[in-house]
């Protein structure tokens, strides 16, 4: 579906529209691709495993850790990269053999995971970089490298980078777990199909959202957002906010359910936005706040893969089980983040203190 913004009297369609639009393409591309699984082969005897990134890397690993917990029986911790360095003392008392660190960067120049990396390969433990860059520092750091294989993405806020890490990571943990003996052929292919059919609705499910964010001018009001999840949901909690402050360059918020009543709740007002990522793990008090939230005109979007009678803002989406339904959960996100600054007549990737990572020299 084609969604413009007038420019100069000139009708102007965002780059970030065509991003969205070739996620499913490389989705399929990185589940079908048996390179994927010879790497992962190469790391699959670690029992611990320590993730860093940045940004939306960081949110991506974020929704998928406690996935590759289950799948392969490890331990799995997140860091950004200054909490890695100043505060992830544990790895210090790991058995190097035993543990695996992955660095994550799209564009493969992200200084801090780049210094992280580097500091734990000199101490002896074995690298996994994602990245989508071949020969990028992240690259050539890695003794190990899972790429994207998404072509360029030249946007501020990332979206087809964004999903293809949610899956290379999905796909670490099947693999391992499969290796190990803890995920039998029958649930490989299993959650296989599962992700193959999600993925395969994603265009489908683009527009019959496009058309509901317009006959409902979404956002029209929006000032700030807060987006609240649980479960896998609580990294896309992280995301959806990343890629609103992004795109609208507007104060954004993010809690898990259970948190949001411990003071979060006190800041809202008829001009708040609430997004609500509901995958059935808190279904009940998702609802509830739902309810409370309408009753008090606090404008309210639930996004969900659970059944509920039809009300005008509660938006559903298929129930995936394998990954409770994060892709297209995500996918509804990233639309809700180009859509919502095109309807105010902005572009999305604006300049917006772009300056400031040069000044401080975020990327090699």
């Amino acid at each position: 579906m084609m969604i413009h913004r007038m420019r100069s009297g000139k009708m102007i369609r965002s780059i970030m529209w065509q991003y969205i639009e070739e996620e499913p393409t490389y989705l399929l591309n990185i589940l079908n691709n048996p390179e994927n699984k010879e790497v992962i082969q190469k790391v699959k005897d670690f029992d611990t495993i320590y993730i860093c990134a940045h940004g939306s890397s960081y949110n991506a690993a974020t929704s998928v850790a406690s996935f590759i917990s289950d799948m392969a029986h490890v331990r799995v911790y997140v860091y950004t990269p200054s909490n890695f360095k100043h505060n992830a003392k544990s790895i210090n008392y790991e058995n190097k053999d035993k543990t695996l660190v992955i660095g994550i960067s799209e564009t493969g120049t992200s200084r801090g995971v780049l210094e992280v990396l580097e500091q734990m390969k000199d101490k002896g433990f074995t690298l996994l970089t994602l990245t989508n860059v071949k020969d990028s520092p992240m690259d050539t750091l890695g003794n190990h490298t899972l790429y994207y294989h998404c072509d360029e993405e030249d946007s501020n806020a990332k979206t087809k980078g964004y999903s293809c890490t949610l899956l290379l990571l999905m796909l670490i943990g099947i693999y391992s777990g499969y290796f190990k003996g803890f995920v039998s052929n029958e649930e490989v292919k299993k959650y296989f199909e599962e992700l193959k059919n999600e993925i395969k609705n994603l265009e489908s499910l683009m527009d019959s959202f496009v058309s509901w964010l317009k006959d409902a001018s979404y956002g029209k009001d929006m000032k700030d957002i807060y987006v609240i999840g649980d479960g896998m949901q609580f990294g896309s909690c992280l995301e959806g906010q990343l890629k609103l402050m992004e795109t609208m360059c507007m104060p954004t918020m993010f809690n898990d359910i259970l948190e949001f009543s411990h003071g979060m709740h006190r800041s809202l007002n008829t001009s708040s936005h609430v997004l609500l990522l509901d995958d059935g793990t808190e279904k009940e008090l998702m609802y509830k706040t739902y309810q409370y939230l309408k009753a008090k005109k606090i404008p309210v979007l639930l996004i969900t893969n659970q059944s509920y009678a039809y009300e005008d803002y509660i938006y559903p989406v298929d129930l995936y089980h394998v990954d409770h339904s994060i892709f297209s959960i995500i996918y509804l996100i990233q639309i809700i983040s180009v859509f919502v600054p095109e309807l105010h007549g902005l572009d999305p990737n604006r300049d917006a203190n772009n300056d400031y990572t040069d000044f401080v020299n975020t990327r090699v």
